[in-house]
């Protein structure tokens, strides 16, 4: 039988698929609200997209990471946040794992911007000892194409947003016995007033020119949400994971060349 996760293996089978010159998918999410409509394990989306581009392109995957860097979240009950630095130790960890084994060959699939500074942290304190280190990370919510995004939302200007899409739609396609699905349609603007957008939780637009700043969320939103208006469904749900883990697979044997 082809086994897929290391996680499901014995060392003995482990040693002799890293003999393979496979790819070592780590999936990355959090543990934070999204809104009164969603669950907050976030990571189970990325949990199965691993599961699924490794089983389709014939590679490696291993457990979830479920917490990340949620501190603008921490007013919500439920949202578990590690520290920045936490994170990219953690990481390091594992990574350093991989290589005191000979894997070089290494792709995050990223479920939480918030984890973004911790994999580029550990990443490059690892290269400069290791450099035939070879990673690559896949923030999965930003892998669809523009002609990918017009397909899944053709009545809507671009719904992605904090607590609405794709996630929402995923995971009404995931686990729709533990979603609220009661609402096909959430009317939602994003701030902005005299020249100011609030494009996101990390950014300020201000006269067509964008800002870093540092929002918690429930300084802007009561819900939760942040986004424009959206209508998901577990139908784009379905077609959008389809979508990500085709995409992943695609890029992958480009970026580190098929076997």
């Amino acid at each position: 039988m082809k086994k897929n996760a290391l996680h499901l293996m014995t060392w003995p089978e482990i040693e002799k698929e890293f003999q393979k010159d496979k790819i070592i998918f780590i999936p990355l999410g959090s543990m934070e609200q999204h809104g009164r409509h969603s669950i907050n394990g976030d990571y189970l989306a990325a949990t199965h997209i691993a599961e699924q581009v490794a089983e389709k392109s014939d590679n490696l995957y291993v457990p979830t990471l479920p917490f990340g860097n949620s501190s603008y979240f921490k007013a919500y009950p439920g949202t578990i946040s590690l520290r920045e630095e936490t994170v990219t130790q953690v990481l390091y960890d594992v990574l350093e794992n991989f290589i005191d084994h000979g894997q070089y060959k290494i792709a995050f699939l990223n479920g939480h911007a918030g984890n973004k500074s911790s994999i580029n942290n550990s990443v490059r304190s690892l290269k400069e000892q290791h450099k035939d280190l070879e990673v690559y990370t896949f923030n999965l919510w930003q892998t669809l194409t523009i002609d990918q995004k017009k397909e899944v939302y053709p009545t809507e200007s671009d719904p992605s947003g904090h607590g609405s899409e794709p996630l929402t739609s995923i995971m009404r396609y995931l686990y729709p016995e533990h979603v609220d699905t009661s609402q096909d349609s959430f009317e939602k603007k994003k701030i902005s007033e005299d020249g100011k957008e609030i494009v996101n939780l990390n950014q300020v637009n201000v006269d067509g020119i964008n800002v870093d700043g540092y929002m918690d969320m429930q300084d802007i939103s009561d819900d939760g949400i942040y986004a424009n208006s959206f209508q998901p469904s577990k139908e784009v749900g379905k077609k959008v994971i389809e979508y990500i883990v085709a995409n992943i697979i695609n890029a992958t044997n480009k970026l580190y060349g098929e076997r």
